[in-house]
């Protein structure tokens, strides 16, 4: 079973952009840490959308149990980033969905497959289920403040070559 767990910057991002649904294609369940929830709906006001996303039954709440190991993390973290990274290893998830890179480099230690909202847009250009990244990507800059540059999209297309579930360490979370 493919197991993900995801942050609020990248669920922010696909919700926004009605993709979220996707990562059916990717993984069998995706977990939403409470802490992910709390801020989306706090910031976002997603509530409505986050809700239709624990309807498919692909999403799945959950909340962190490990409060030691939680409170450990929140000193170099955000809540979210913290409490998915508690989430993972509690749930055996294998795959981390995430753009903020202190979290990616912890993710790393932990052994986990990291993806960040560009690596996964560009896998969905490439399996045609969206049409353009740029003009996704110019999207999200102008109405979510998404920071990243040309050069980390372009990374990010030449790892989408490689099907999720299958990237190489030096690939991990573009």
């Amino acid at each position: 079973m493919r197991t993900a767990i995801i942050d609020s910057s990248c669920l922010i991002c696909l919700v926004h952009l009605d993709l979220a649904s996707r990562l059916a294609l990717y993984f069998d369940v995706v977990y939403v840490p409470r802490s992910v929830q709390i801020e989306i709906n706090r910031k976002h006001r997603f509530r409505y959308r986050l809700k239709k996303l624990f309807e498919s039954g692909v999403f799945q709440r959950c909340a962190s149990k490990d409060e030691v190991n939680f409170q450990l993390l929140t000193a170099q973290l955000g809540a979210g980033e913290a409490e998915c990274l508690v989430q993972a290893q509690e749930r055996g998830a294998e795959f981390f969905l995430v753009d903020e890179r202190r979290a990616r480099e912890i993710g790393v230690r932990q052994g986990l497959i990291l993806y960040g909202t560009l690596r996964l847009l560009a896998r969905f250009c490439l399996e045609g289920y969206v049409e353009d990244i740029w003009l996704l990507v110019r999207k999200l800059r102008k109405e979510q403040n998404f920071r990243a540059g040309d050069e980390v999209v372009r990374r990010a297309i030449i790892s989408a070559e490689v099907p999720i579930g299958r990237l190489s360490d030096g690939d991990a979370a573009v």
